[in-house]
C-alpha cells in the first residue's frame, strides 16, 4: 500500500465536462491528506488544475481515430499503466458505459479497489445490457436526481449506494454578484441572462441558442452564451457576452435568469444553487432523459420547461421567466435535499478501507 493514500478519478466524456465536474465533486470532499489523480478521456482535463489536481489525458476512441478493437486494447495497457504507476486504494469511473479493457487493467492490479459511479434518468429501454459490467466493480455509486421520480429508465431498479444529487459547490461557495459580473467581465448594471444549449447560431432565431438570444433581447435582457455553445463566427457583438470560466457555477450570482438544456450538472447547478431558470432539453442525447428531467421540474414548480423555442413561443417563455422565475427558483431551494457529493466521497473511502473523515480537501 502507498504511503499517501490514493484515489484514481477515471472520466469518460470526449469533449465534456459532465462525468468529470462529478468526480471532482467528490474529490473535493475526500480528506486533505488523500492524493487525488485524474485520468480522464475529456479533452476540458486541465481544467482540474485550478482544483489543484494531477491529471492526465487518454483520448476516447473517437478522438483517438483508432478502430474499436485496437484502442480498448491500448485503452487497456494505459489504464494498467497508471494503476501501477500511481497505485491507488481505489478507482472511481463516472460514465454510463464501462469500457471493456477496464475490468483486464483492474484484473491485473488486484489491490487497487473500483467504484462505478453513474447517474440515472436513461432513456427508457437503452443501455441495459452495461448494468452488467457492475459486477467488475466493488461498489455501484448513484448520485441520484431531484426528478427521480420521473426516472423510467434501467437504472431505476438496478443495485447501487445512492447518494443525494451531486453538485461541484454549494451555495455558500458562490462568489457575489458584483464579483462574479467582474471575473467573467461582464456589465456591472442591468439584468442579464446564461444561455447554454448548445451548439448554436447566435444570429439565427430558427436555432435553440437564436430564439432565446432574441427574446431576451426584446425583453432587455442582455444576453451570456458559454463559449464551447456558440462558434466564434457567430458571435454577434456588444449585446452578447461569451463567458468562459472553470467552475462557471462559482460565478452563477452574475445571472438574473438562465436558458440552458436538462443535463445532469446544469439542471442540479441552477436549481440547486438559486437560478430562475427555463429548461430546454436536449432531446438528440443517445441515453439521458433530459426531457423526463425538464418536464419534471417545471410540474413541481421549480422552474419552467419547453421542448423548443423555434415554435414562436421564445418571448412569451421569457416574459413568464421574468414574472415567475425568482418565485420558482426559490421553491426549488426549499426542496432541495442538500449535495450528495461527501456521501458519495465516504462511499469512495469506505470501499477502500480508508478512514471516513470527509471534507477537508477543499
Amino acid at each position: 500500500m502507498p504511503a499517501t493514500p490514493t484515489v484514481l478519478l477515471l472520466s469518460s466524456n470526449g469533449a465534456g465536462m459532465g462525468h468529470l465536474t462529478r468526480l471532482l465533486a467528490y474529490g473535493r470532499r475526500l480528506p486533505g491528506q488523500v492524493h487525488r489523480h485524474v485520468l480522464s478521456l475529456s479533452q476540458a482535463v486541465p481544467a482540474v488544475e485550478a482544483e489543484g489536481l494531477t491529471w492526465e489525458y487518454l483520448p476516447s476512441q473517437g478522438a483517438s481515430g483508432l478502430r474499436p478493437a485496437t484502442w480498448r486494447a491500448l485503452f487497456a495497457d494505459r489504464v494498467t499503466e497508471v494503476l501501477e504507476r500511481v497505485d491507488p486504494d481505489v478507482l472511481v469511473f463516472d460514465g454510463t458505459h464501462p469500457y471493456s479493457g477496464l475490468d483486464v487493467a483492474l484484473a491485473r492490479h488486484p489491490r487497487t479497489r473500483a467504484v462505478w459511479s453513474r447517474r440515472g434518468m436513461w432513456k427508457p429501454g437503452r443501455n441495459g445490457h452495461q448494468l452488467q459490467k457492475a459486477a467488475w466493480f466493488d461498489s455501484v455509486l448513484e448520485p441520484t436526481d431531484l426528478a427521480a421520480p420521473a426516472d423510467t429508465g434501467e437504472t431505476a431498479d438496478a443495485e447501487a449506494v445512492r447518494v443525494r444529487p451531486v453538485t461541484l459547490l454549494d451555495r455558500e461557495e458562490l462568489s457575489g454578484r458584483a464579483e462574479a459580473r467582474a471575473a467573467l467581465g461582464l456589465p456591472a448594471d442591468g439584468p442579464l441572462a446564461l444561455v447554454s444549449l448548445g451548439a448554436g447560431n447566435i444570429n439565427d432565431t430558427d436555432d435553440e441558442v437564436g430564439a432565446a438570444a432574441a427574446a431576451l433581447t426584446a425583453n432587455g435582457i442582455g444576453v451570456c452564451v458559454t463559449a464551447p455553445s456558440i462558434a466564434e463566427r457567430a458571435y454577434a457583438g456588444s449585446d452578447v457576452h461569451l463567458v468562459r470560466h472553470f467552475p462557471l457555477s462559482r460565478h452563477f450570482r452574475a445571472f438574473d435568469h438562465a436558458v440552458v438544456a436538462a443535463g445532469y450538472n446544469s439542471f442540479h447547478e441552477t436549481l440547486r444553487l438559486g437560478v430562475p431558470t427555463l429548461f430546454v432539453p436536449n432531446t438528440a442525447t443517445s441515453l439521458d432523459d433530459q426531457a423526463a428531467r425538464a418536464r419534471y421540474a417545471d410540474r413541481r414548480g421549480w422552474a419552467l420547461a419547453a421542448p423548443t423555442l423555434t415554435d414562436g413561443r421564445a418571448p412569451a417563455l421569457v416574459a413568464e421567466l421574468v414574472e415567475r422565475g425568482p418565485e420558482l427558483a426559490a421553491q426549488a431551494q426549499a426542496d432541495d435535499p442538500g449535495n450528495g457529493a461527501a456521501d458519495a466521497a465516504a462511499e469512495l473511502l469506505r470501499v477502500a478501507a480508508l478512514p471516513t473523515r470527509t471534507g477537508a480537501a477543499r
